[in-house]
């Protein structure tokens, strides 16, 4: 992984903070908009946003995959088919939280943070949110969705804040360190898989 494609990583990351401090406004109501709906769409469009990003970071080593599921995604709305093909090209993009490693084995996160299963369900909720209701149909619950968006922040930030995730196509692991603070720099370290074993071999701040 040379240092572009770590930059690139950073970057991704900085933009889920960006993006997850506008959700906060939203939630402390230091901003909204003109009124509770387009409010509630704005924030669906910010979470799915936020799954994008998530999604297809894993695939930035791999620069033919990365643009084409950036296309996918301009053009499908649709999560399942959106995430089967970058599991596709990548079955372990989606990221593990930890809080650090002990020497021996990373510390795994028990819970607290979004799931992969709950990551395909608020996707598809987000999608939900983003089209119009059917006049004639039971259509969606938007105040439900608006109540669950502190959670929702509360469970990506958790998930982002420290993890690591494997490249794909490369035997290589990055291992993340994004506090939600905006003041903190976030940190890409690269491992190398040798065996049971990770050799970390260069390390890049942002």
């Amino acid at each position: 992984m040379d240092s572009r494609t770590r930059r690139k990583y950073a970057s991704l990351m900085w933009e889920c903070r960006y993006r997850l401090e506008t959700l906060r406004d939203f939630v402390e109501g230091r901003t909204h908009c003109t009124y509770l709906q387009t409010t509630i769409e704005s924030e669906a469009l910010q979470l799915r946003k936020l799954l994008e990003l998530i999604a297809f970071a894993s695939l930035v080593s791999y620069q033919d995959a990365y643009r084409s599921i950036r296309d996918d995604i301009a053009k499908d709305w649709h999560a399942a088919r959106i995430l089967k093909k970058i599991e596709g090209i990548n079955p372990d993009f989606y990221p593990t939280p930890v809080r650090g490693h002990d020497g021996k084995r990373w510390r795994k996160l028990s819970g607290g943070y979004l799931t992969r299963r709950q990551f395909s369900q608020l996707y598809d909720k987000c999608g939900a949110m983003l089209h119009t209701k059917n006049p004639f149909s039971k259509g969606k619950n938007s105040l439900a969705f608006h109540n669950q968006v502190p959670e929702y922040l509360r469970r990506i930030e958790q998930l982002l804040s420290e993890h690591y995730v494997r490249l794909a196509k490369t035997n290589e692991l990055v291992h993340v360190t994004a506090p939600m603070d905006p003041e903190s720099s976030i940190q890409v370290r690269v491992f190398v898989e040798l065996q049971s074993s990770f050799n970390k071999s260069r390390k890049a701040d942002a």
